[in-house]
């Protein structure tokens, strides 16, 4: 199949949040699968190609694709390409392409100077809607003049006269005939194609199916008409036409609500959460429209890359091990202690915390219960992570409160959440919600045990560990509550006195497979039965 991926960011080249490692992996895996996918996304500031002006860490060689795209503002129409009328009813872009490796999928990037190149960051705009816009209704564009071109090649091949490029290609379109059978969308940011493919006169001949992909359901724009704020008479359906990009009407529309319209199937990133997000809890405002169409919602739990992550040969990690070694395993729990200059103790356990400092990730548990725990039972506690100064706050006062036992490095790092994962003994993670679960897949993969609430791709993830049969691999509670936390830490320290079970329970972890390859073959499966019944 011919896939099209198409994400407001990617790993390598631009890369904030979990959404662009999904958009690197996901995609790289379905080609390993031998699927043709390609990715197309915006060439932001921050990404620099040869020839580029911006100081940045790497150059990435970029291939000219089309010059002076025009995307046209206005919708619903056929607009009028006349010379010296362009500038007033177009956007002029480039498109470009790269790739990462010659192992990973061709990624196409839309290039416009103001709402991109000109950008510093990726996000948090006050006219991220436009530049989302643009990046969607370009696409869809680009896509028209590729499907131009593919259809003059058909004509000439069946005139049986000489196949040449130039007779039918625009002098500023390259030679790649690629044309996909499916686009796979993700989150509110591309959204809007799936309504512009199957309304919009101009862009419903490409006839091709959509997938979209949400990966939190909260982000629903950057306008003040978000489904979880505005008043019942503001909140947009998608009951009319979609404005013009340039028109001020168009912060207040809820793209999210339109793409689950209008997308031939929807998914978000567990089965369990695609449970969830029908109910008033998790639907962040939506549920009742997830609801209407939740015959085309599914869950599929999102990966994780096992060659990245790999304890046996992660160059970050000082000692590499397996489920076969698990005595190596134990000396990086001694090279974290030495780290953090906590009391070298094999014999205590070493709890963690890794990740933002937020009330989704159920840190208002741990200020009630942690104290307690802390007061009663004998482990330490290493915390990584930035965010909300109130929660980084309390984790200070801890660690000024048990100096020998509690740490704190309360700002994002690269190195450091892997080094936690292959030496602590447990993780916490009491999240209030939690669509996918990445960090418990990176933790279990490196033999550090989960201690979830079951809620999202967590509940999925995370088997209890029972010690009569030692099956499972985690420890978990339901209730949001920090004393239904607080028996579950109790539980896992009880546990952990046992060293057999314990060491049973690790090699669990480090035996589970989790990888992408699982996910993208759900995806396939997608993908077959839109293609087959579009």
């Amino acid at each position: 199949m011919k896939i099209l991926f198409v994400s407001a960011e990617v790993a390598p080249f631009s890369s904030v949040g979990g959404l662009s490692q999904v958009s690197y992996f996901l995609p790289r895996s379905l080609k390993r699968l031998g699927h043709d996918v390609r990715i197309f996304s915006a060439k932001y500031g921050v990404i620099d190609g040869s020839g580029g002006s911006q100081p940045v860490k790497k150059k990435w060689p970029m291939r000219l694709e089309y010059e002076g795209l025009q995307v046209p503002i206005e919708n619903n129409e056929q607009v009028n390409r006349s010379t010296g009328q362009q500038d007033n009813n177009f956007l002029i872009c480039n498109v470009k392409s790269s790739r990462a490796s010659r192992y990973d999928p061709l990624v196409y990037f839309l290039e416009n100077h103001e709402y991109f190149e000109m950008r510093a960051n990726v996000y948090q705009y006050s006219d991220d809607h436009v530049r989302f816009g643009l990046l969607s209704k370009g696409c869809l564009e680009w896509l028209l003049q590729k499907q131009a071109n593919r259809l003059a090649g058909l004509q000439i091949q069946k005139s049986n006269q000489p196949v040449n490029l130039s007779t039918f290609q625009p002098d500023n379109l390259s030679a790649d005939s690629w044309f996909p059978d499916i686009i796979h969308l993700n989150d509110w940011h591309t959204a809007s194609i799936a309504e512009m493919i199957k309304t919009d006169p101009r862009y419903k001949p490409l006839n091709i199916p959509v997938l979209l992909t949400v990966h939190n359901f909260s982000h629903q724009g950057n306008g003040s008409y978000d489904f979880r704020f505005a008043p019942k008479e503001l909140r947009d359906r998608g009951e009319d036409q979609l404005p013009s990009l340039l028109d001020p009407k168009l912060i207040e529309k809820n793209v999210l609500v339109r793409g689950i319209k209008y997308a031939d199937s929807v998914n978000t990133v567990s089965k369990t959460h695609a449970e969830e997000v029908l109910t008033s809890e998790y639907g962040e405002g939506i549920e009742d429209v997830l609801n209407k169409y939740k015959d085309k919602l599914s869950g599929i739990l999102n990966g994780l890359d096992t060659k990245e992550f790999n304890p046996q040969t992660d160059s970050l990690i000082k000692y590499h091990f397996s489920w076969r070694s698990l005595n190596r395993r134990a000396e990086n729990k001694a090279v974290l202690q030495r780290e953090f200059k906590l009391p070298r103790k094999q014999g205590v356990p070493l709890l963690a915390i890794s990740g933002r400092m937020d009330r989704q990730k159920g840190l208002d548990l741990m200020v009630k219960s942690l104290p307690k725990l802390l007061a009663n039972f004998d482990f330490q506690l290493v915390i990584l992570g930035g965010g909300d100064e109130n929660f980084r706050q309390f984790f200070m006062n801890l660690a000024n409160d048990y100096p020998d036992r509690v740490v704190c490095h309360l700002r994002p790092s690269f190195s450091l959440p892997r080094k936690i994962f292959a030496g602590a003994d447990l993780i916490l993670m009491p999240s209030k919600f939690e669509p996918g679960g990445i960090v418990a897949l990176e933790a279990l993969r490196y033999g550090c045990v989960p201690l979830v609430r079951r809620t999202g791709g967590l509940n999925d993830i995370i088997e209890d560990f029972n010690p009569q049969d030692k099956t499972g691999n985690g420890f978990s509670f339901t209730t949001y509550d920090p004393w239904a936390f607080y028996g579950a830490v109790v539980s896992a320290l009880t546990t952990y006195r046992d060293r057999d079970c314990w060491r049973r329970l690790v090699g669990n972890c480090l035996r589970e497979d989790f990888s992408w390859d699982h996910s993208a073959r759900e995806y396939e499966e997608i993908y077959r039965s839109l293609i087959k019944n579009p």
